[in-house]
């Protein structure tokens, strides 16, 4: 009798222990696939800021050729302002030249 009770046990340990292994299983598989969304979503916002920091980057270009094309008008003000973008450039231009020089 006290064998039977014995392998009765150990029978009914190893069916909840085969349980809890099944429910950490499914539950390994879930996080496998919210981990898969989660890179998916991840690759897709660094995509999408790259192409922002594109934009970003031709936008910054047209305003510098804006303002540069700015300093040919008439009035003292828009030719101050130019003055100030023009020796920006040129200090710019300067300083990759002392890059290139070391």
């Amino acid at each position: 009798m006290a064998a039977e009770e014995l392998f009765a046990s150990f029978k009914e340990k190893v069916e909840r222990l085969i349980s809890m292994y099944e429910a950490e299983r499914r539950h390994s598989a879930e996080l496998s696939d919210e981990l898969l969304a989660c890179r998916s979503e991840l690759a897709a916002a660094i995509d999408k800021q790259k192409q922002q920091e594109q934009t970003i980057q031709k936008q910054q270009n047209k305003l510098n050729n804006l303002q540069l094309a700015g300093a040919f008008s008439d009035s003292p003000q828009d030719r101050a302002a130019a003055k100030r973008r023009l020796n920006s450039v040129i200090k710019e231009i300067d300083e990759c030249i002392s890059m290139l020089n070391m």
